[in-house]
């Protein structure tokens, strides 16, 4: 598997985390995990007990992610004579993955620009005589893009699905547990990340590869979690000082997925895979 596939697949765990609707509810979840609350954390200190429930959470959501992972491979195997259909569908699937995380589903504009953009590329495909498979290609993403979007699909990424915290904490190794859950219970930032890196998934050779490809994203997602835990009173602050930054982590996050989606769609992935990046 190439280092670029495996540093996609961990950036876009990072991005999962530092995404607005994940980092702010983390001290949420170790506090429930854990039973100790915020105030009660050692001020600068490292926590053992908060630290150990947040590696069995990172070690319940990374197992299902990876069985994922390779199920999505498994899958992709069984249509491989299809690979280039739902290379060129899955890569519109991202884009408008990669689209929702910028929030450009919220824009009023939104549909008028998309159409304008359409136009924009019909033109050059009638009168240009280079590139043209790149231009249709282009093409078939925007057409997947506006058909999702007619049937709503976005407005059901908003919905929020995820745990919801209550006081007093749960026994210690229960932690594990609530990590599968939550592996299950997506929210609107982490599904669309994660629907993503599994249809790359897909394309991999072997269910291994696809397994390493999720359990590369749940590094990304898992290995700031299990600092955060450790560091339980720095990591508050820190949430409460990079709350001015969400805007930046979606452009950037969603610009990679329409990338991704991009090079998935038009097989510029796979040519870097196979010189060995």
């Amino acid at each position: 598997m190439g280092e670029v596939s495996l540093f996609i697949a961990f950036t876009a765990g990072i991005l999962s985390f530092l995404s607005p609707c994940v980092l702010p509810i983390v001290p949420g979840y170790l506090s429930y995990l854990s039973g100790v609350a915020g105030a009660q954390a050692q001020p600068k200190g490292f926590n053992f007990k908060v630290f150990l429930a947040s590696i069995l959470f990172v070690f319940g959501f990374s197992l299902v992610f990876t069985l994922l992972g390779a199920s999505a491979t498994t899958v992709g195997q069984f249509l491989r004579s299809y690979q280039d259909i739902i290379a060129k569908v899955g890569g519109g699937v991202v884009v408008f993955f990669g689209l929702h995380f910028a929030g450009a589903f919220l824009r009023p504009n939104f549909l008028r620009e998309i159409l304008g953009f359409s136009a924009f590329l019909v033109a050059l495909y009638l009168f240009s005589a280079i590139n043209q498979k790149l231009l249709f290609d282009l093409l078939g993403i925007v057409l997947i893009v506006l058909c999702l979007y007619a049937f709503g699909v976005h407005e059901k990424l908003y919905t929020q699905k995820r745990l919801e915290v209550k006081a007093g904490g749960i026994p210690i190794f229960g932690a594990f547990l609530v990590g599968t859950f939550f592996a299950f219970g997506w929210s609107p930032c982490i599904g669309p990340v994660l629907g993503s890196i599994l249809l790359y998934a897909s394309q991999q050779e072997t269910a291994m590869q696809g397994a390493i490809l999720l359990f590369a994203y749940s590094m990304g997602l898992g290995i700031p979690f299990v600092v955060a835990g450790g560091l339980l009173s720095l990591f508050l602050g820190f949430v409460r000082s990079f709350g001015r930054f969400f805007g930046v982590v979606e452009l950037v996050g969603g610009l990679a997925l329409i990338i991704l989606g991009v090079l998935l769609t038009t097989g510029y992935l796979s040519m870097l895979a196979n010189l060995g990046f």
